[in-house]
């Protein structure tokens, strides 16, 4: 059996390698027909390209259909027949091939296709020799016949014809028309180029590459190539057509500029056009958008900002700036700052993305280069940084000086920062007099600080520092910001200085002061007697006019501006007498209360009410008519009669007070002196000093004798101008003995002789002590005499008042019952004609004393003025026989001449105390009156309230005892009336001047004004002799009142008592008035900065100095 599966076996592999070779014949015959059709094919679409330049539709359909029949006989003749030979894909069959070879073999077809059926059928039976004997038995016939040789592949000659014949068309057109396949087939290629057919001339572009950088510009250079060239030529640049710049007959140029895009071209002349081209765009690399993370210095409470696209910054110093940017067509950016000259590459974070961080502490510009692969050439893009830097802070501070005490000053301040405020402080040191300085001192200052700005309020009081004459304190103030880059920063203000002025600058100043003083109201009173003529004159003018002109008016006007300046001088030397009480030191008590008596008649004089006249005629100007000019004319004369009397009293006050002080600064200069030489005699014979250093400081004494002496020779002269000189004895002699003795203490120090020289020098000093003995002995002695005469005529002068007062009360009730036609009235009106005459008498006398005695208070010229101003308008009225109107002019002549009395008796009192006082003092003669209660000279203390409350008790029991002999049918003379209006009077004036005192301490009730109130009613009731039981009612309820106020007031003594007992020191504050306008001023500067926008920083900077000028203006 294993032999007949061999034959079998051998049989088959026959019919395989007959399958190969047909398949071989098969590859060869498609390789001719593939070769064949294709050249054919080929040759055909060439041709016909040649003939007729399809376009690129039918170029593209013509190449395609090329390709697909390309691909198509490929697969068919030759992929396939190769795939069968390698067994791949659906072959032919046994059967099919046992046929093939039949077609050739005719006896084999029948047996080859036996053997093969009944092998397949075998497989059915059970029992198969008999099948396998046959089919042994016929493979062996057929196993000797070659079945390959039933191929022939010497038959595919016959097709070669069907390849070689194209094949041999190609190539005879190669070799003898190129043209006629080469550029064909070119266009066929190119199915996207549009070719221009053959013509007597092309386009040649020279430009060897056609790219051009984004944005850049390209010169395309164009050069004709033919036997003919056009005359113009164009392109066509994406469908718009520009005329080519002809450069040479041949040559042709167009520019590209600014290319953003590929642009596809022709160019064309006529019908010839071009094959088209594109000018290609190399894409630039390009910030696409960028985002600029600023982080703020915490210090600064600014909160963190980012930026879009915004490569200029303006930033606060110290700010961390990140940068990131998303870029196109971008493979590196580089950083490169003026700070740092080095290019820094910037990090990429993603395809697009860079990130770059910095810290920037100064301005800067900074610039940035991208760069891609295409080009080499990096592109930059610049922009800068400045820097706010972080400013100093700012200071301004405002002085205010005290109106009351010179040594304080009060300090306003406001304070700013761009950021923020860290601490302010108060820096002082303290000059000695030798020129050293003591170390910086500092303070911290309490302040009002809202973020970056504040204001504070300081109090400078010079007396907390206890600076010896001569030294000074340098002093300012300091403001630290909270700079936390370079560290906290400060700015000053202003450097201050209050210097202690030494007694030889407090001397020099004040001469200076009360020449000024005096020259002022010289020249016033001078001035003010001129006006008064002119008004005069204007009167006497005005009365023969019968209207008021132009002129007129302005003469008024004139004599108004006057009057103005007239004030003005008299305010500048009060200023300079307030100058003078605030900077006086160590004064004398006595001295000091007559120097603020004068004050308070300075104060009291050139009163309001010449000026609201003053102000009433400017404002009446264009109104007035005859009557009233006259009338205020009038007005003007009395008030400024009254005015220049009142000036010219305290010029005379002024000079006598000048002259006392002057004696007194000799007499104490005199024994400081005294006891300097005494001093340096003890020096100058222990022989305590260098010989060179005593005969400086003997020099020394001896110019300052000299300089006393020329002093005494000008009080002296001052002395002698006054209205009533004092005593005062010629001291030349004594100077000229005093240097004497110091010129030979000075020789004898030249001389080294210290024993002699101490001896002279002890001698001087005695002779100075005594020579200041004695003027201070003279000065006593002429302050009693003057004491002495003043009460006298006082004394006179009140009782002259009275006198007059019950005159006058006499004339006044005889007149209201009588009929002016009786002789009788004559009587009456030649006694009022006396009384008149009586007065004036008193009012010289009056006029003497007020220009020596500063107790007589400024009321006493009104009084004056005013009962003479009544005298008038009385007996004018008496003279027409109208004594009823003309009674009530002769009760206010009563009730002045009362008021009168009552000031004098008030005077009288101070001038008995003065004398007593005067009379206590040992070696001093005894009193000429006799009889005076004793007092105490100097400066008034704080009258106790008791003593008031005493005193009220004692004029209620007056008051009460009065009444009493009114009942008993006995009526009060008007002197005991005036007896009892004085003593109300000086109680009210003891009660005024202690709740004065209480109002400059920040103290004052209101129950004590409204006790004023009461006593000030029941003064005048008494001076027009009225009382009743009300008004005993009233003094009782008074004396009630005072007894409360007592014991309230005891009360307060005791808690302030114990307050002072837990703390002492003093905290000055500053004054109400100033602090309410400081507030309001700081007020409307907030107003403007709540309507402020929110600015940029140069703009709010400029915003912040419009805030500073309007405090400035404030």
């Amino acid at each position: 059996m294993l032999w007949n599966e061999n034959y079998y076996d051998q049989l088959i592999l026959k019919i395989d390698q007959f399958t190969r070779k047909f398949y071989i014949n098969q590859l060869i015959r498609g390789a001719l027909y593939f070769t064949g059709l294709l050249t054919l094919v080929f040759l055909a679409y060439n041709l016909l390209e040649n003939q007729f330049y399809f376009s690129k539709s039918v170029r593209t359909v013509l190449s395609f259909s090329y390709l697909g029949l390309f691909g198509f006989s490929l697969w068919y003749w030759i992929v396939t027949p190769l795939m069968h030979y390698f067994q791949l894909g659906k072959l032919i069959s046994h059967e099919e091939a046992a046929k093939i070879i039949g077609t050739h073999f005719s006896d084999v077809e029948d047996k080859l296709l036996n053997v093969l059926q009944l092998k397949s059928q075998s497989v059915n039976y059970s029992d198969r020799s008999l099948i396998e004997a046959s089919i042994q038995q016929k493979s062996v016939e057929l196993n000797p016949i070659p079945f390959v040789q039933a191929i022939d592949l010497q038959k595919n000659r016959k097709y070669i014809q069907y390849a070689i014949a194209p094949l041999l068309i190609l190539f005879s057109l190669l070799v003898w028309a190129p043209g006629m396949i080469q550029k064909p087939t070119q266009r066929l290629i190119q199915i996207n180029k549009d070719f221009e057919k053959e013509a007597p001339f092309h386009f040649k572009l020279e430009s060897e590459e056609l790219h051009v950088e984004q944005n850049g510009t390209f010169e395309l250079k164009i050069k004709i190539d033919g036997s003919t060239t056009p005359a113009e030529a164009y392109i066509d640049v994406d469908h718009f057509q520009y005329r080519l710049k002809k450069d040479r007959p041949d040559e042709f140029s167009y520019t590209f500029s600014n290319v953003q895009k590929d642009l596809p071209f022709k160019l064309f002349a006529g019908t010839i056009v071009s094959p088209e081209y594109t000018l290609k765009v190399i894409m630039k690399p390009v910030i696409q958008s960028f985002q600029v993370h600023l982080e703020y210095p915490a210090y600064i409470g600014k909160k963190n900002e980012i930026l879009e696209n915004t490569g200029d910054l303006i930033i606060p110093v110290g700010t961390k700036i990140r940068w990131n940017f998303n870029m196109a067509y971008t493979d590196h950016l580089y950083f490169k700052s003026s700070e740092d000259k080095s290019q820094l590459e910037i990090s990429r974070q993603g395809e697009h993305d860079f990130q770059f961080s910095k810290k920037v502490l100064k301005d800067q510009s900074y610039s940035l280069y991208l760069q891609n692969n295409q080009l080499k050439n990096t592109d930059s893009v610049n922009y800068q940084i400045s820097i706010i830097p972080d400013q100093f802070p700012q200071i301004q501070v405002e002085q205010f000086e005290d109106s009351t005490d010179w040594k304080v000053r009060y300090y306003s301040g406001d304070f700013s920062d761009d950021y923020g405020i860290r601490n302010l402080n108060f820096n002082y040191s303290i000059k000695k007099k030798d020129g050293t300085e003591t170390a910086l001192q500092t303070k911290a200052v309490q302040a009002t600080i809202n973020k970056a700005s504040g204001s504070f309020n300081y109090v400078f009081d010079a007396s907390q520092f206890e600076l010896a004459p001569g030294e000074s304190i340098h002093y300012y103030f300091e403001v630290w910001d909270n700079d936390g880059i370079n560290g906290s920063k400060s700015s000053r203000s202003q450097f201050l200085e209050y210097k202690e002025a030494s007694d030889e600058e407090l001397a020099q100043k004040e001469e200076i002061n009360n020449e000024a003083i005096k020259d002022n109201l010289e020249d016033a009173v001078k001035q003010s007697k001129k006006l008064l003529e002119k008004l005069g004159d204007y009167k006497d003018k005005l009365r023969q006019k019968k209207s008021l002109d132009w002129q007129t008016k302005k003469d008024l006007e004139k004599m108004t501006e006057q009057q103005k300046k007239l004030q003005e001088q008299f305010e500048e030397a009060k200023k300079k007498l307030e100058e003078n009480l605030k900077k006086q030191r160590n004064a004398d008590e006595n001295l000091q209360e007559k120097q603020e008596q004068l004050q308070k008649l300075f104060n009291e004089t050139g009163n309001d009410e010449i000026k609201k006249l003053m102000e009433q005629i400017q404002s009446l100007m264009n109104e007035l008519n005859k009557d009233q000019a006259i009338q205020m004319s009038e007005q003007f004369e009395k008030q400024n009669t009254d005015l220049t009397k009142e000036m010219d009293r305290l010029l005379q006050l002024f000079k006598q007070l000048e002259v006392e002080k002057n004696l007194k600064d000799q007499i104490n200069e005199l024994n400081k002196l005294a006891e300097k030489q005494e001093q340096l005699a003890e020096k100058t014979e222990k022989k305590s000093e260098d010989q060179e250093s005593l005969k400086n400081k003997q020099d020394s004494i001896n110019k300052k004798f000299d300089e006393l002496a020329k002093k005494q020779e000008e009080i002296k002269k001052k002395n002698e101008e006054l209205k009533a000189p004092r005593k005062l004895e010629d001291q030349k002699e004594q100077s000229k003995d005093i240097k004497n003795d110091l010129n030979d203490s000075k020789n004898e120090l030249s001389k080294s002789n210290n024993s002699g020289a101490s001896k002279k020098q002890k001698q001087a000093s005695d002779k100075m002590k005594e020579m200041a003995s004695k003027m201070e002995g003279e000065m006593q002695e002429s302050d009693q005499e003057q004491a002495e005469e003043d009460a006298r005529m006082l004394r006179q002068l009140l009782e002259n008042l009275v006198g007059l007062s019950f005159d006058q009360e006499q004339v006044t009730n005889e007149m209201a019952n009588l009929n002016p036609q009786t002789p009788h009235y004559l009587t009456l009106l030649q006694d009022q004609f006396k009384i008149k005459d009586n007065f004036k008498i008193v009012q010289d006398t009056l006029e003497v004393l007020s220009q020596r005695i500063v107790d007589i208070q400024s009321f006493v010229m009104e009084k004056i003025s005013e009962i003479n101003e009544n005298f008038k308008k009385g007996i004018d009225l008496l003279e027409e026989r109208r004594s009823g109107e003309a009674s009530n002019n002769q009760r206010r002549i009563m009730k002045n001449l009362n008021d009168l009395a009552v000031m004098l008796s008030e005077s009288l009192d101070e001038k008995q105390k003065e004398c007593n006082s005067s009379c206590d003092k040992p070696g001093k003669k005894a009193c000429k009156k006799p009889g005076n209660k004793s007092g105490k000279s100097g400066k008034k203390g704080k009258v106790p309230s008791d003593k008031i409350t005493e005193g009220q008790k004692n004029m209620q029991k007056g008051m009460q005892e009065q009444m009493q002999k009114m009942q008993n049918g006995k009526s009060g003379t008007a002197q005991e009336f005036a007896e009892l209006a004085a003593k109300q009077a000086k109680l009210k004036k003891l009660l005024q001047e202690q709740e004065d005192q209480k109002k400059q301490n920040g103290g004052g009730t209101k129950q004590a004004q409204e006790i004023l109130d009461e006593m000030e009613k029941m003064e005048k009731q008494l001076v027009n002799k009225q009382l009743n039981n009300d008004m005993l009612r009233r003094q009782q309820e008074i004396t009630t009142r005072l007894l409360e106020a007592d014991r309230a007031e005891r009360e307060r003594d005791w808690d302030e008592k114990r307050k002072s007992e837990t703390g002492t020191n003093i905290v000055r504050k500053m004054p109400a008035a100033l602090e309410e306008y400081l507030k309001q001023r700081q007020a409307e500067t907030e107003w403007f900065k709540q309507v402020s926008p929110d600015l940029k920083p140069f703009y709010k900077k400029l915003v912040e100095q419009y805030y500073q000028n309007l405090k400035k203006q404030g």
